[in-house]
């Protein structure tokens, strides 16, 4: 087969993703050259809310594109490379979002905190919660129904992995949202500026650390038990993925570029819309961050369905840590050169609910469904509270 014949061959087998990728160029250039954007932000809130329906549907179809680009990712390229390049990709639409609302919009010192926060408690709570509760079903119904439920019938995650994550989160969220609270060097919920140097150094080494450990010698506490196994048996993956990575990596690329685009537009308009109908300020910032997540939300719900618990927690979990360790850094900085004291420390309410998540987080070698079923109760009182 000629290069000419080859190519053809790969369009055609790509041809849905392309085409799913160029209705989203295609919109990217409708917002961008046709004025549609200012238009809307200067109309009625209906059709704010209209245009924010139909750009949703394309994110969503993006970010289903890039959920299983990332999958694809994951099985050519193993635990946890795959999940790894979805986390650090997603991490992009979130610092583009806040990084451009901070240098365009007006000073809002809460911004990166309460992004943040609904990023950490939609990630760890929301979505953790279902998958865990969804595992526990899955196990349930692999089973006769006259036959007892044992605790050897349960999954459970990587218990190394799990205990990773666990220590790095419930170190670095406590760090940055609680302990600015009790700092004496300012007179509000955060640090002056060498502290948050150390700060910005700690996270940025914290995580470097942790991505050198999980690709190299402890790549194994984050795979599942059975991928581990498959993987020493068979070596490689199925061989119908593991010759196109670089399709699967390029049009995961081209499709979160048009997302961050588009959610950036999505953002001023949420916020607009809000401020429009008079709904709580804190909606925006809830939208703005299932937004952000839509990507793995899909992938760890993908993964969950198909019984790999570990790489849904290795999604959800990484992209907590990525946005804490990288975020923080970042709206630093940014503060700095915009003139914005940026408030880390969270509200009292905030804390307990983080500490609460936390103790329910603890990692668990089988999963019962309860912890699940707890988290998804934080999820629903945070939601309650942030919307009351």
């Amino acid at each position: 087969m000629d290069s000419a014949s080859r190519l053809q061959h790969r369009l055609h087998d790509n041809q849905r993703e392309l085409l799913t990728l160029a209705l989203g160029v295609g919109v990217l250039a409708l917002l961008n050259f046709s004025g549609l954007v200012p238009w809307l932000l200067g109309s009625e809130a209906e059709w704010i809310v209209a245009g924010l329906l139909l750009l949703g549907g394309v994110v969503v179809l993006l970010s289903q594109q890039v959920a299983n680009q990332a999958e694809l990712l994951a099985e050519a390229l193993g635990e946890p490379y795959g999940t790894l390049v979805l986390t650090l990709s997603v991490i992009v639409i979130e610092l583009s979002l806040i990084g451009s609302t901070m240098l365009t919009g007006d000073k809002n010192p809460t911004l990166a905190r309460d992004s943040m926060f609904s990023v950490l408690m939609i990630a760890l709570t929301g979505i953790t919660g279902f998958c865990m509760t969804l595992t526990s079903w899955l196990s349930r119904q692999n089973l006769s129904s006259d036959e007892p439920l044992s605790e050897n019938d349960l999954s459970g995650p990587n218990m190394a992995g799990s205990m990773v994550f666990y220590n790095l989160i419930s170190t670095m969220s406590v760090l940055v949202l609680i302990i600015p609270n009790f700092s004496t060097d300012t007179a509000e919920g955060n640090f002056s500026l060498p502290i948050n140097v150390v700060l910005s150094v700690v996270s940025v080494g914290v995580y470097t650390i942790f991505l050198v450990n999980q690709m190299g010698p402890y790549r194994c506490f984050f795979m599942d038990p059975s991928e581990r196994l498959a993987r020493q048996g068979a070596g490689t993956g199925s061989d119908g993925i593991t010759h196109r990575p670089w399709q699967a990596g390029a049009l995961l690329l081209a499709s979160l570029a048009v997302v961050v685009v588009i959610a950036e537009s999505m953002g001023r308009l949420i916020e607009q819309g809000v401020n429009e109908l008079g709904l709580p300020a804190a909606l925006a910032g809830i939208l703005v961050a299932m937004l952000i997540l839509i990507p793995e939300v899909l992938n760890a719900i993908q993964a969950t369905r198909r019984g790999q618990l570990q790489r849904a927690l290795n999604t959800l979990f990484g992209s907590v840590l990525a946005t804490i360790s990288l975020t923080v850094p970042a709206v630093l900085v940014i503060g700095e050169i915009t003139g914005t004291d940026v408030i880390l420390g969270l509200d009292p309410a905030a804390m307990v609910l983080l500490a609460l998540t936390l103790f329910l987080l603890r990692p668990h070698p089988k999963v019962l469904g309860s912890e699940g079923l707890m988290l998804l109760v934080v999820f629903l009182f945070w939601l309650v509270l942030e919307l009351v």
